[in-house]
């Protein structure tokens, strides 16, 4: 019997965003979507929008382990199925192998710190989210694809990889070929969330130093309620 190659069919970007019931990556976009099927997911996008989320911290939010009326196992499972998948969603599709490995890094760190703000701050280190926490870029996506044409400098040197881990005092410029582009995004951007205060952006000469960004807490820095803590547990564990 021959075994045939199935290869796996590809899902659309905002399909993904239905089955999560969340707008992961605050794509504006979605808003002008007309179709039926879109209706149910918009209303319910919609109606969360209405209702200021409560404060609360990546570092100090858990969950009981312990099965309780609203906290079954079946429940638990569930929610850290749709917080990793958010995650990954969030940072623009991350292969599941090297994510695995980082995060089994991280979880197994010797650092004296909590492992929680390891990988938050892993992450955000990295010249694609740094792009686009700065609102150079308006998506992570963009943001790649603007490191991968080979638009931006590090220190003087041209880098074409998204995950070029940056390190404190490092000089990010534009190719004065594409400011243009990035000023386009710029303009276009709801400056929210506003960019943290660990980057030191001058947006007249579109030049960004990065700074210290130990023990920043991103609470508000993600469109989503983000348990951080399940998210690296459980890609180590699975």
């Amino acid at each position: 019997m021959v075994q045939l190659d199935i290869k796996k069919r590809y899902k659309p970007l905002y399909k993904k965003f239905i089955k999560l019931r969340e707008n992961v990556q605050l794509k504006n976009k979605l808003f002008k979507f007309k179709k039926q099927k879109w209706k149910s997911f918009l209303f319910f996008v919609k109606k969360k929008r209405r209702f200021a989320r409560k404060p609360y911290s990546h570092y100090h939010y858990s969950v009981s382990k312990f099965t309780s009326k609203g906290n079954s196992f079946q429940k638990k499972f569930r929610n850290d199925l749709i917080s990793k998948a958010r995650f990954n969603l969030f940072y623009g599709g991350l292969l599941k192998k090297n994510l695995k490995k980082q995060m089994t890094k991280i979880y197994n760190s010797k650092q004296s710190r909590d492992f929680k703000r390891i990988g938050l701050e892993f992450f955000e280190t990295r010249l694609s989210s740094v792009l686009y926490r700065s609102h150079f870029c308006y998506s992570l996506r963009n943001a790649s694809q603007v490191i991968n044409h080979g638009y931006i400098k590090v220190n003087g040197v041209k880098v074409t990889n998204k995950s070029y881990m940056l390190k404190q005092g490092d000089f990010i410029e534009i190719n004065p070929n594409y400011l243009h582009l990035i000023r386009q995004n710029i303009k276009n951007s709801e400056f929210w969330p506003i960019p943290p205060k660990y980057l030191i952006i001058n947006y007249n000469t579109m030049q960004i130093i990065f700074g210290e960004i130990k023990d920043f807490d991103f609470s508000t820095y993600f469109p989503f309620k983000l348990d951080i803590d399940s998210v690296i547990v459980n890609h180590y564990r699975h």
